[in-house]
């Protein structure tokens, strides 16, 4: 089995704007990588057909074990997600009962004394490309979709972050822990002051040669109060041995620790 390799695709032109931060992207990103796979692309993309078909198609010709996008399956005109996915695959967007029920539902849920009729704009979240599967919504109106192409799963969410969280952990999760099962991933922070990251890029280099498989990054964060400066680093494993990665891991970050220590450096937490 190759890689579980993971593309996020975030749509919004609020994204691209400047206007509203991709917490979406990094959220999936930090729950995708902790289920052991790996994050090798994010794509901030507008409300736009070309630019999302455009995208799902380069996405897919990467094969991917799975695309995830999130935004623009809502009821308003700039909620062209499927569309855009449904122009990338050469299929139709058709009404899906499924979806429609799960719409149904919720609008009885949320308004028991209240008669909703389905607009057009509410039966527009019911429309999903052919081929496709909804995703039952835990939090919100608008479902999921699900869809396969050539062994990339696509999973479709809303860009309301409490809805894509929901639907993650309910449905995405559990099939990527299925594809990544054995396999695990660790970390561990350093943080440091007194040191340059010029002095300590010699030292990541030792260690990674020493370690392989540790990946190790440094992240400045500024000077503190008396000009000593503070660095974040950063050490990580990903394998399919637990036992094999604990050692590298912690055998990385003891000897990288003895060499900031022995340099001068002071390690402020160790997490």
């Amino acid at each position: 089995m190759r890689n579980c390799s993971v593309e996020i695709i975030s749509v919004g032109n609020e994204l691209l704007l400047g206007n509203t931060v991709n917490t979406n992207a990094t959220w999936i990103a930090s729950q995708v990588t902790s289920l052991g796979a790996k994050v090798t692309r994010i794509t901030a993309i507008p409300d736009d057909l070309d630019q999302i078909s455009h995208a799902i198609r380069e996405a897919i010709r990467r094969r991917p074990v799975f695309v995830i996008t999130t935004g623009g399956i809502g009821p308003t005109f700039d909620d062209m997600t499927l569309r855009g996915i449904a122009r990338a695959l050469r299929v139709r967007l058709k009404p899906d009962r499924t979806a429609l029920n799960m719409i149904r539902e919720h609008y009885a849920l949320r308004f028991p004394r209240r008669r909703l009729n389905l607009t057009k704009p509410r039966l527009k979240m019911a429309s999903i490309p052919s081929g496709g599967k909804a995703v039952r919504n835990p939090v919100g109106t608008a479902p999921g979709v699900k869809l396969n192409v050539h062994g990339t799963e696509i999973f479709c969410l809303p860009g309301v972050p409490r809805e894509a969280k929901a639907i993650f952990r309910d449905s995405i999760s559990p099939s990527v822990s299925s594809r990544t099962a054995g396999s695990v991933f660790m970390e561990r922070w350093i943080d440091v002051r007194g040191i340059m990251e010029s002095m300590l890029a010699p030292m990541i280099d030792q260690v990674m040669r020493r370690w392989p498989g540790v990946y190790i990054k440094s992240h400045p964060s500024g000077i503190e109060t008396g000009g000593r400066p503070r660095i974040k680093v950063h050490l990580s494993i990903g394998s399919s041995n637990v036992g094999k990665a604990k050692h590298g891991l912690l055998g990385a970050m003891h000897e990288l620790s003895d060499k900031l220590v022995a340099s001068g450096a002071k390690i402020a937490r160790v997490r």
